[in-house]
């Protein structure tokens, strides 16, 4: 699983959009978009704002299992 499949993922378990997404972290949700698809990799700034929201480590949101 990618990272962008597996923020995906979480987004949907907690049954977010990509809009209540990005308002919550103050990210466009076309930006959102563009990591699920993995058009583009998350700055770290925003791979620990995801950890966080998300209430996992980097290290899990990272991981490719």
């Amino acid at each position: 699983m990618t990272l962008g499949e597996k923020l995906r993922e979480i987004r949907k378990s907690k049954d977010l959009t990509k809009q209540q997404l990005g308002n919550e972290l103050n990210v466009p949700k076309d930006r959102i978009k563009l990591y699920e698809t993995g058009e583009e990799i998350p700055s770290d700034f925003y791979l620990n704002a995801f950890a966080q929201y998300f209430d996992i480590s980097v290290e899990k949101l990272q991981s490719l299992k």
